[in-house]
């Protein structure tokens, strides 16, 4: 304060709020400290008040300082849009009420499903072990979150936004049956409509503009600090891509074999035909399923085996064209060597493991054709480690799309 004065001339210390947040922590601290009575619930109060102070350090760190400035700027500025989500709530609360209200109400006895009915005592076998029944009193009750009145029906659908237990919610809207009656399973599946709409509109899409509205302040504010600059934002994006550029070192071999090689692993065509086998690699792990008999398993053993040869004749072509200190020079060739050495360790693996125990499936239980037609032991064994290829693969291609989606 002595430095920057208190209040009267411009940057003075009380005229910026961090340095405000500061005197109330130092303040708080130095009241706290001059009384000494524990018994005054104030001093208490102050004590508590302590543990503002590691919220100074928001004042010492400039990028601290600037995400919390933009937080406050999107808070005054964000209010159409709460207002917006507010009528939204509110209109879907309604559409609840009218179609949920009194109907949440259940009896603890399951058998039974009115007030009527749910009177006197039932035996309730704890863990379901009839040797151990207890004796419980019936109780009419309703659920904790209910669409009675606009006010619950806003709270209940606020837990739905959170996705915090709402699935139980949902099965409780299905299972209603009429007013002040008790469930019936099922009873009205298509309700669950109104919940997925619900969601749509207000958890992915009304958050999501919350969400881009903060990134938006965020990205203005930073722009502020090149308001006198001469260039848009483009042209630095343009200027500082220039000055990070590095040239990219291309080999090309003098062999003319090796020539060959490198011009066949650097054609399109081969990166189409690696490509479309990654997607049929892909297909082939999506189409396995739970319950699959053993000549479906036979054929993806098979297909397994193809797939982990094609990979491995690609990453000895590249080993060819680029020499194993050009090809381990790329990180995306390690990974595929790592990934095409464990398939073939599995592979191996899971023969060894075939030949040393009795066989699974009797010879008569094939056709006989397949012996002749399929060159290895039958085995329901999966190469999990050719799983990272096709999905990492993927990850590329949509890395790609997106870098090349127009802004």
């Amino acid at each position: 304060m002595t430095a920057f004065g208190a209040f009267l001339h411009k940057g003075a210390f009380c005229r910026n709020y961090f340095n405000l947040l500061d005197l109330l922590v130092v303040g708080v601290s130095l009241v706290s400290f001059g009384i000494q009575s524990s018994a005054i619930s104030v001093v208490k109060i102050l004590r508590v008040l302590r543990v503002l102070r590691p919220l100074r350090a928001i004042n010492r760190a400039k990028g601290l300082k600037h995400v919390v400035q933009c937080v406050f700027v999107a808070i005054r500025t964000i209010g159409n849009i709460m207002i917006v989500t507010t009528l939204l709530q509110f209109m879907f609360a309604c559409i609840g009420v009218q179609l949920f209200k009194g109907k949440f109400y259940r009896c603890t006895d399951e058998a039974k499903s009115s007030p009527e009915e749910c009177k006197g005592t039932y035996i309730l076998y704890k863990d379901g072990d009839t040797a151990l029944p207890a004796v419980r009193e019936r109780i009419w009750y309703n659920s904790d979150f209910t669409f009675d009145n606009v006010l619950m029906a806003m709270m209940a659908l606020f837990t739905v936004s959170t996705f915090e237990g709402w699935p139980a919610l949902l099965y409780k809207a299905i299972d209603s049956n009429r007013e002040n009656m008790g469930p019936i399973y099922n009873y009205r599946v298509e309700i669950s409509i109104f919940f997925i709409i619900y969601i749509i509109i207000i958890a992915f899409f009304m958050m999501n503009i919350f969400v881009g509205f903060v990134i938006v302040t965020f990205q203005e504010q930073g722009e502020k600090e090149y308001k006198n600059c001469e260039l848009d934002k483009n042209q630095r994006q343009c200027v500082e891509y220039a000055l990070k550029a590095r040239p990219l070192r291309r080999y090309i071999p003098k062999n003319p074999y090796q020539y060959k090689f490198w011009y066949v692993v650097n054609s399109t065509g081969f990166e189409y035909v690696m490509f479309v086998l990654i997607i049929l690699n892909t297909l082939c792990l999506a189409i396995q399923h739970y319950g699959q008999s053993h000549l479906f398993n036979y054929a993806m053993d098979i297909l397994n085996m193809v797939f982990t040869g094609v990979f491995t004749v690609e990453m000895i072509f590249k080993l060819i064209a680029f020499k194993p200190r050009g090809y381990f020079g790329d990180a995306w060739n390690v990974f595929d060597a790592l990934v095409v050495i464990g398939s073939v360790v599995d592979i191996i693996l899971t023969q060894v493991e075939y030949y040393s125990r009795p066989a699974l499936i009797p010879a008569s239980s094939l056709p006989p054709f397949l012996p002749y037609l399929l060159p290895s032991p039958f085995s329901t064994h999966s190469n999990p480690s050719l799983v990272l290829k096709p999905v990492c693969w993927l990850l590329v291609l949509l890395w790609d799309l997106c870098q090349g989606w127009p802004p």
